[in-house]
């Protein structure tokens, strides 16, 4: 077939070959800018947040710039803990009820144990299975 060489579409074509090449460096480009972008965005994000840091840590810091986490309204003065922390014997069951259920799911183990031990019941398939009794056997059998 001579007459490939004379398509307009022929992959081979010089000006095809040409426009691909041309096509390949803008998208390179592209994606070069976007990945500028982004890092130009992440570092003006960690100097923002290195700038609070730095202006949170001076000890010379205005009143009017009080962070949340430091502020406690609900604090009687007791070792921190406010009127709404609850009462050690809820935390003590709330902590209980979470180790039941790790335990039933299988996430909590302890040193030495096994996963199959945890639990109260074993996988089926490590379980025998369970036949009829000889009646039923006989039942089968006549």
């Amino acid at each position: 077939m001579n007459i490939l060489p004379k398509k307009s579409w022929h992959v081979r074509n010089k000006d095809n070959v040409a426009r691909v090449r041309r096509d390949e460096e803008g998208a390179a480009e592209e994606a070069r800018a976007a990945e500028e972008g982004v890092s130009r965005a992440s570092r003006e994000a960690r100097t923002e947040f290195l700038r609070k840091r730095a202006r949170l840590s001076l000890p010379d810091a205005p009143a009017a710039e009080v962070s949340p986490q430091s502020l406690n309204l609900f604090s009687d003065g007791e070792g921190g803990e406010g009127r709404m922390g609850g009462s050690k014997e809820y935390e003590e069951e709330k902590r209980q009820e979470k180790e039941r259920r790790e335990r039933s799911l299988g996430i909590l183990t302890y040193l030495g144990q096994s996963v199959w031990e945890s639990q109260t019941a074993g996988p089926w398939y490590a379980r025998v299975p369970e036949h009829g009794t000889e009646a039923e056997a006989e039942k089968g059998r006549k």
